[in-house]
């Protein structure tokens, strides 16, 4: 059975989310909100009402919970009430029933599709014809909780492009179970360690079926067919309540409520959760009576269970010792999505843009190296346009004054006086404070990974998030600017123009004080980097211009010539419009006017490399759209805007565009 620290750790989760829902449960119109975007697995909105309540970080809590929450819905509405039994049905035959099933791709898809709709007549067609009808709570809960684990990928995983496709991982799990069937003792040894509770048995019958790499997909199986079982027989004596598809999120909002008066109860939290892993009935029935929660009998158990289930796959399935390991530049892994081996242009793969301004580091970071407290610091050092390093290729600290405040973790602790959980942010180079710890710092850069590790004690715990540094790229070398003075539109930009630098950085790793450990945490052979600013640009004095703030990010200038020649006069027979781009990454250069009857494009001259300029012209006329005439205009007021595109990134986000616009009369 698992250990006193198993009960703590589901302690643990259990009240940091009820506290999580707890606060989302605060105004029902904002969680009846979030419960629909839920369900319509709209990322945006999720994402934004979480982001109102500071609660983005607990996304995968908030989405835990109501997952939970949907399965019984869902599986009533599939299945109708269940009927609880004195044992629980043959594992072996239900997993015969899926191996068939998801050996079927007709038949796999058909069931996503049905899951995923909540088309209970056609569920129940399925279940017939596939003779599940003794399993089909069973089966239901188990599609359920596969299918509700990839939308919380979905509306939680900022990584996640692509929705996840339930048919696919159904297929997966049928395959992992499949293969276990083929092994009688090993699925009848994992059905009686799962039954029981016995995390060791479980996880060595999936090794004696060579199935460790679906460990998890085999634990969520057994886990989901127990709890479905315990907690029809926990909650038998309590009459189901019915509950119409209209009123489902209302009544998900008192339960909210109810969970959240829980994260005030730990002692009685504890022992739910301890009768559920215990299967037993008599507990978990005086406690639900005296708390009057017998109306939420069964969520109750199934959330209690649901999470039980995590840590208990954790027990049977346990992640392989972690390595501290450097991976990825803001939201890119430098491989595959960055050009940044041997030979490449140092660029993204995709979009081609260049690196600018503070680069989040960022990958794994583990407290520990070789089972002792580890530190670690980023290195850097000049390449050439294909990642060969220029001079003596040495390789240079980054300093504490080239690190910006960076957020690496979380630290947080559970307060037994007020029965709360306690939380501040875990930073490098930030500032000590009420909600701030700081990571300490060497001089020559190297960086102590906070060390507590037990939330439930006085020390508390941290919580890595990924993040290692705040690189600030300025600081590699000098970028001087580029002096603009006398650039204007249809001419060139100031030359030699600015071009990209390459820097390689890694990441070094050791134990705490211990030279002779010193490894290394993973490199990035070279990205490009474009730090270089503008200065002196004057835009149309002529016209509501003049020269623009030291620092600009590139060059944008437009002119009207005929404006140039003779300013605030209305335009007549001729418009001749000028313009100068430049940057050594360039995107794409637009000139469009806005007025009465357009857009109006015009046509620009053949780029160069990291310029463009000249003299932008109207397009043929009619029949070749879209073609338009000065003289066709009407008279009235018209805007010419050119738009530069910069293909930048900081790993995060882009810049927006650089514009310039001047506005003319049409006489």
């Amino acid at each position: 059975m698992p250990d006193q620290s198993f009960e703590f750790d589901v302690l643990g989760d259990l009240l940091n989310e009820a506290q999580t829902v707890g606060a989302l449960a605060g105004n029902e119109k904002i969680f009846t909100q979030a419960y629909e975007a839920f369900r319509s697995q709209d990322r945006k909105t999720f994402q934004a009402i979480l982001a109102k309540l500071r609660l983005t970080p607990r996304c995968r809590l908030v989405c835990e919970w109501i997952r939970s929450k949907e399965c019984v819905f869902l599986c009533l509405r599939l299945c109708g009430p269940p009927t609880a039994a004195d044992k629980p049905p043959d594992p072996r035959q239900l997993a015969e029933a899926i191996v068939r099933i998801t050996e079927d791709e007709k038949a796999v898809r058909e069931l996503a599709a049905i899951v995923e709709k909540g088309d209970a007549a056609a569920f129940k067609r399925f279940v017939d014809v596939h003779k599940l009808g003794p399993f089909c709570h069973f089966f239901c809960h188990w599609v359920c909780v596969v299918r509700f684990r990839l939308v919380c990928r979905w509306l939680c995983g900022i990584d996640v492009t692509e929705r996840p496709n339930l048919a696919a991982e159904l297929t997966a799990a049928g395959h992992a179970l499949r293969v276990l069937l083929g092994n009688k003792a090993a699925f009848d040894q994992a059905a009686a360690g799962a039954q029981a509770g016995d995390p060791d048995k479980v996880r060595n019958a999936i090794g004696a079926a060579d199935l460790i790499p679906f460990c998890h997909l085999i634990c969520e199986w057994f886990c989901s067919w127990r709890c479905v079982f315990v907690c029809m027989t926990l909650c038998r004596q309590f009459p189901l309540p019915t509950i119409e598809a209209a009123g489902e999120v209302k009544e998900a909002f008192t339960f909210a409520q109810a969970t959240q008066k829980l994260a005030a109860q730990p002692l009685q939290l504890e022992r739910l959760s301890a009768a559920v892993g215990a299967g037993d009935v008599k507990t978990y029935s005086a406690i639900v009576t005296e708390l009057k929660l017998q109306r939420f009998c069964v969520q109750l158990c199934h959330w209690i269970c649901f999470l039980r289930c995590q840590r208990y796959c954790i027990l049977v399935c346990p992640p392989p010792s972690l390595f501290p390991v450097f991976t990825s530049i803001g939201g890119y892994d430098y491989i595959p999505d960055v050009h940044s081996a041997l030979g490449g242009n140092g660029r993204t793969i995709g979009d081609d843009r260049a690196f600018f301004n503070t680069l989040r580091l960022n990958g794994i970071l583990t407290q520990t190296l070789g089972g002792q407290p580890m530190e670690y610091r980023f290195e850097t050092r000049p390449t050439d346009a294909a990642g060969n390093p220029l001079g003596a290729g040495t390789w240079s600290p980054v300093l504490p004054a080239q690190i910006a405040r960076t957020e690496i973790g979380h630290w947080e602790r559970f307060n037994f006086i007020t029965m709360t959980i306690e939380t501040k942010k875990y930073t490098v180079n930030g500032t000590v404070g009420p909600n701030e710890l700081v990571a300490p710092i060497a001089p020559d850069g190297w960086i102590k990974v906070p060390q507590e590790n037990n939330w439930l004690s006085a020390a508390g715990a941290f919580g890595s998030n990924g993040n290692m540094i705040e690189l600030v790229t300025q600081s590699l070398q000098a970028f001087p600017a580029q002096n603009e003075t006398g650039t204007v539109g249809g001419g060139a930009p100031h030359h030699p123009l600015a071009q990209d630098v390459y820097y390689g950085m890694r990441m070094r790793i050791r134990q705490v004080g211990v030279p002779g450990s010193e490894t290394s945490g993973g490199t990035c052979v070279h990205v490009a980097i474009a730090d270089t600013l503008y200065d002196n640009i004057t835009r149309h004095p002529y016209w509501n211009g003049g020269l623009q703030p030291a620092g600009q990010l590139g060059v944008a200038v437009l002119d009207i010539a005929e404006l140039k020649a003779h300013p605030c006069s209305e335009i007549t027979n001729s418009l001749t419009v000028q313009f100068c781009a430049a940057h050594p990454n360039l995107g794409g250069v637009s000139i469009s006017m806005s007025g009465p009857g357009g857009p109006y494009p015009f046509n620009l001259p053949a780029a160069g490399v990291g310029e463009w300029f000249g003299t932008a012209t109207i397009p043929a006329p009619p029949p070749s759209p879209p073609g338009w005439t000065l003289a066709g205009l009407k008279p009235c007021a018209y805007i010419v805007t050119l738009q530069v595109d910069l293909l930048l990134t900081n790993g995060d986000g882009v810049p927006n565009p650089l514009y310039d616009q001047i506005a003319f009369c049409k006489k």
